[in-house]
């Protein structure tokens, strides 16, 4: 007789595991118990080796669906004389840090069969979910995970459900928001004022008003959509208009996977991302039979469109109550404000964008936006090596799926993916990284984990501060961290960063500010597993450089000790009419040619305006120079096209130029640009080019791609002559630019052909909303080397 304790760690609460080692050790005829507590999942278990060890070569290769192993101990045990195995309750065992909370999940195919099949006594219930699906992180207030701890403590189980919940050969044991129509959670209909419309079912009425046209604001996992027939050129017209929100492209939610295909060219991989239990929303592209009007009022200017699967049993049970296999599903928020969660705050913000809400008692606890990514296409999947993350001993329960996680590229991190944390290679002493401003949101670390915060919205209002807070001590309290230090961005007038500098003077700790493409670069670097030195490419809108000024074309060489080297950047590009000239691209296209052309072709290719924008980049008045921003090199390149007169969303410019250049399909040569003995990028060659074609009445959409081409093909030529220099093979590439798939694909083939490794991030967004993992590597790095000077890099 031989006993063994085993540790497992990862995301094994709330996703059936205790269950399924029930049913495993029961078959083995082992005994002992399972049991959660604060570090994950403890086991005891009894009998003879060879059992023992087939239990132990299980626990690894098939765990439930929705789990994720990251580390499994085991030490040999005193045997104790179990009779039989249990599950025993919550808190025995030591406590320690390593918990993880479970993300929500998708509709599994099981519940997702028993509410459409009448004769099941959960056929229509909205609220249905088991262990392998459903609500997780939008519903806990405390943990260990148990239901006391989660909003689902009001609703009282009937013996049926709580039959279910206490029998450990059931799906549903301890599925802790477990219910049905006779004790659970239920839905209502209320009118845009706020009272309940009579009717009796208020999916179907619901579903009625979509059909008809309407707007209905329905509530989800983590907060509110705003949904109409997508097919609706009308209705989704209207939700632009009242929304205010005439441009920037709308998500959609589709039925099932070949509703999916209808719409968009649809991959292998895409479609295992969709089928997920994270259920993202993937950017593809249309499908050709899609109709223009369709296209323009969804996503206009846009490359492609934004798809996710109907991914609660509320979602299913609409599009079975007869609503069209496609919805708009926005966010319900003001501009870039947090999603909203509560019917009160969504009456006094949108009461008058929405015609009807279809609402439910079940509290959301925290919001949560949903994330949004894109796969990358096979011919441009470049060093999928495997991330720390991957590395660990882990499963996910999908050995034989396609393995989308390793060709996803993040742009928001949300649903289905957060809270889970990323595993690293780093020692973190605790420690909290607040971002920036755009796409906020924040990291907190201890040991070799790092949890990067959902999606928060822009850093600019009372409202997203105040949920940036909210979520920060909700992450604090369950990770058990009191950081040592908080680390900011160097832009003195970030709302991050003076809410940083007050949160170091209260709690005593300290503040250490790091340099914003330094972090974005430390980004790739923490996900990789990497130290330095790396060449570093990081493209953006906007960064504040220690000299000042705006960067955001940056070519770097990043070092172990959180060293960095300015190795070259773009060519200083003046802002005529500061901040004006980033809203107005014709604007920002006519200051820049002034700079680099001179009155004459200022005048030759604007007029006299150009003559007025000569003279007011001549005075300086109202003017910032040296620019270095690959965000503005874009707008500028729109502004000369003609493609967007007033930006109305964040990189609508680049975005518009993109979709036209993918438009063409056929061989191109791209602009030249010029880089100096100094490793400045002057765009000038490529500029005056353009204007030339423009000249010449060629197409926008041949000029757009050959810029792109040009783009890609200097930069690669800037890693390339920066690699020769100090020998360094490996390139990592950040920075919201990074949004642009076209530009990421070209570049990356373009260095690969040149026996360079490059990386991308993946699972941390390229964009501003991974760079707070970026800060907390690089003031990691300066208390190891530098303890006593880290105020600021």
């Amino acid at each position: 007789m031989k006993a063994v304790r085993i540790r497992v760690t990862g995301t094994v609460q709330g996703v059936g595991f205790r269950p399924w080692v029930y049913r495993l050790a029961e078959g083995a005829g082992l005994k002992g118990y399972v049991l959660n507590d604060l570090g994950g999942v403890t086991i005891h278990v009894e009998g003879v080796n060879i059992r023992i060890d087939d239990f132990l070569k299980k626990l690894m290769d098939s765990p439930p669906p929705a789990s994720r192993i990251t580390s499994i101990k085991t030490r040999d045990a005193e045997p104790e004389g179990y009779e039989d195995f249990t599950i025993e309750q919550s808190g025995k065992g030591q406590a320690s840090q390593s918990l993880e909370v479970s993300p929500d999940m998708a509709t599994c195919p099981d519940c997702r069969r028993e509410i459409l099949d009448p004769s099941d006594r959960r056929f229509g219930y909205p609220f249905t979910n088991c262990t392998d699906c459903g609500p997780r992180y939008t519903i806990i207030s405390e943990l260990p995970y148990d239901r006391p701890n989660t909003v689902m403590g009001e609703f009282d189980m009937c013996p049926r459900c709580l039959g279910e919940y206490d029998n450990p050969r059931d799906r549903r044991f301890h599925a802790q928001p477990n219910a049905c129509a006779v004790c659970g959670p239920s839905v209502v209909l209320l009118n845009n004022r706020g009272r309940a419309v009579r009717c009796s079912d208020p999916l179907k009425e619901a579903a009625e008003y979509i059909r008809r046209g309407m707007i209905v604001a329905v509530k989800g996992l983590g907060g509110y959509h705003l949904m109409c027939d997508a097919m609706n050129v009308h209705a989704v017209i209207r939700l632009r208009r009242r929304k205010r929100r005439p441009h920037k492209a709308l998500a959609i939610m589709c039925r099932d996977i070949s509703k999916a295909r209808e719409l968009a060219c649809v991959s292998e991989l895409e479609a295992a991302a969709l089928l997920s239990p994270a259920a993202p929303i993937i950017l593809m592209p249309w499908q050709e039979e899609v109709y223009g009007e369709i296209r323009d009022v969804i996503a206009p200017l846009h490359p492609g469109t934004g798809i996710m699967l109907a991914y609660t049993p509320l979602h299913h049970l609409l599009f079975a109550a007869g609503v069209p296999g496609s919805l708009v599903a926005t966010s319900a928020n003001l501009g870039d404000e947090p999603i909203i969660a509560s019917e009160e705050e969504l009456l006094r913000k949108l009461g008058g964008v929405f015609d009807a809400i279809l609402a439910h008692n079940r509290k959301i606890q925290n919001r949560i936006d949903d994330s949004v990514g894109w796969i990358t296409p096979e011919k441009y999947q470049v060093d999928l090596s495997s991330t720390p993350d991957e590395r660990k001993p882990q499963s996910n329960g999908g050995k034989n799926r396609p393995d989308w996680k390793k060709a996803i590229r993040l742009l928001r991190r949300a649903r289905g993916f957060a809270p889970t944390p990323i595993e690293t290679e780093v020692d973190f002493p605790p420690l909290l990284a607040v971002g920036a401003e755009m796409k906020g949101s924040f990291a907190v670390a201890e040991g070799r984990r790092m949890w990067l915060s959902p999606h928060i919205g822009e850093l600019t209002s009372r409202e997203t501060i105040r949920f940036f807070a909210e979520t920060l001590e909700t992450y604090l309290k369950w990770f058990r961290i009191k950081p040592e230090a908080v680390v900011c961005d160097l832009h003195p007038d970030y709302m991050s960063s003076r809410w940083a500098e007050e949160y170091s003077r209260q709690k005593g700790i300290k503040l250490i500010r790091v340099q914003h493409h330094h972090a974005h670069i430390a980004a790739v670097m923490v996900e990789h597993g990497l130290r330095g030195p790396v060449i570093g490419l990081s493209l953006d809108g906007t960064g504040y450089g220690p000299d000042g000024r705006i960067w955001g074309c940056e070519l770097l060489k990043v070092t172990e000790g959180a060293g960095i080297e300015r190795l070259g950047h773009l060519r200083g590009l003046p802002l005529v009419g500061g901040e004006t000239a980033i809203r107005r691209p014709g604007l920002m296209a006519r200051g820049v040619v002034a700079e680099l052309f001179g009155l004459e072709g200022a005048r030759e290719l604007f007029g006299d305006e150009g003559r007025r924008v000569y003279d007011r980049l001549r005075s300086g008045i109202g003017v910032i120079r040296g620019v270095s921003s690959a965000g503005r090199l874009f707008d500028t390149v729109a502004g000369l096209l003609g493609l967007v007169e007033e930006i109305t969303f964040e990189a609508q410019a680049p975005i518009a130029l993109e979709t036209l250049a993918r438009s063409v399909d056929g061989a191109a040569t791209g602009y030249r640009f010029d880089i100096g003995e100094d490793f400045i990028l002057d765009p000038a060659p490529a500029l005056s080019n353009i204007i030339d074609d423009l000249g010449e009445v060629v197409d926008k959409s041949v000029i757009s791609y050959r810029f792109h081409l040009g783009l890609a093909d200097a930069f690669s030529e800037w890693v390339y002559r920066a690699s020769a220099k100090l020998g360094i093979k490996v390139v990592c590439c950040s920075g919201g630019v990074f949004a642009n798939r076209l530009l990421a694909g070209l570049l990356a083939g373009n260095v690969r052909k040149r026996g360079l490794r490059i990386l991308f991030p993946r699972l941390i967004p390229a964009s501003d909303g991974g760079l707070a993992s970026g800060q907390l590597l690089l003031a990691q790095t300066l208390m190891q080397f530098d303890p006593n000077n880290v105020q600021s890099t």
